[in-house]
């Protein structure tokens, strides 16, 4: 004789165990709980630490100059350019160092996690492919603003960028005198390549402040209009990495000047 297969604890079509109802209403309630937390503790802080713009009366001025302390100097390498060699020529300045007398060009240095201020410039950020390089080497962008790639060569460059490790644009520019223009949607530290150029690089940082600067052919930097207070300010070099620089106290209506080094060039250089 055959025997029934025992079925017990196997749940069947259309039929709901004893207790159900209860066990699933209590269930739903734990993921409600746990949903609920989710977004205290992920989107609160992302809340509570947007930049606010207001007014600021009687701001003071943060200024200084960066140089380079250490021995040997490093010396900007050359680039050997691979396609369009006719055009491109067959040397090229690298321009990742620009240090003349000490002096480092191109050095960003801001204000860290600052919480409120001045409004950030409207200005544009322009990126120009002019003689297979991008023009300028190091930018200075705001959230919000406006990033217009253009192509003054006669070539094809595909203006491929990254944000964090991951494809930010990807823009092809066929023809001299092509333009995009894209929105800067988020702060950070975006890499600028060109995918048909290889040796093409560049650097636009991004903030929702306007308290960044970038250091001049002398090293200089000013940085404007600061609430009055004490921060943590922040250098960022291409090759020679970040650097932080301590608190600095600002007074109201007053200038402080801050100058700093760095002192030895990275073992491997990053291209």
């Amino acid at each position: 004789m055959k025997r029934k297969a025992d079925m017990r604890g196997v749940h069947r079509p259309g039929f709901m165990p004893y207790g159900w109802e209860t066990a699933s209403r209590g269930f739903a309630a734990v993921k409600r709980a746990a949903f609920l937390a989710l977004f205290l503790v992920l989107c609160v802080p992302l809340v509570s630490f947007a930049y606010q713009v207001r007014p600021v009366t009687n701001g003071g001025t943060i200024s200084g100059t960066v140089m380079f302390t250490g021995n040997p100097v490093p010396k900007d390498p050359v680039i050997h350019p691979t396609t369009n060699v006719n055009y491109c020529g067959r040397t090229l300045p690298r321009l990742a160092y620009l240090i003349r007398d000490r002096k480092i060009q191109n050095v960003v240095v801001f204000i860290k996690n600052i919480k409120s201020g001045a409004p950030a410039p409207r200005t544009p950020s322009i990126i120009d492919n002019y003689k297979c390089a991008f023009v300028p080497h190091i930018g200075i962008g705001f959230r919000g603003n406006q990033a217009i790639f253009k192509d003054s060569d006669p070539l094809f460059h595909n203006i491929h960028t990254y944000l964090n490790n991951s494809t930010y644009y990807n823009i092809g520019l066929p023809f001299k005198g092509a333009t995009v223009t894209k929105i800067l949607t988020r702060p950070g530290l975006i890499e600028i390549t060109c995918d048909a150029h290889p040796w093409m690089h560049g650097w636009l940082y991004v903030f929702d402040n306007p308290y960044a600067a970038l250091t001049n052919a002398q090293g200089q930097f000013v940085i404007r209009d600061v609430p009055p207070g004490v921060y943590v300010v922040e250098a960022w070099h291409e090759m020679l990495g970040t650097m932080d620089l301590g608190n600095v106290r600002v007074a109201p209506g007053k200038t402080t000047t801050i100058e700093f080094a760095y002192k030895k060039a990275p073992v491997r250089h990053a291209f």
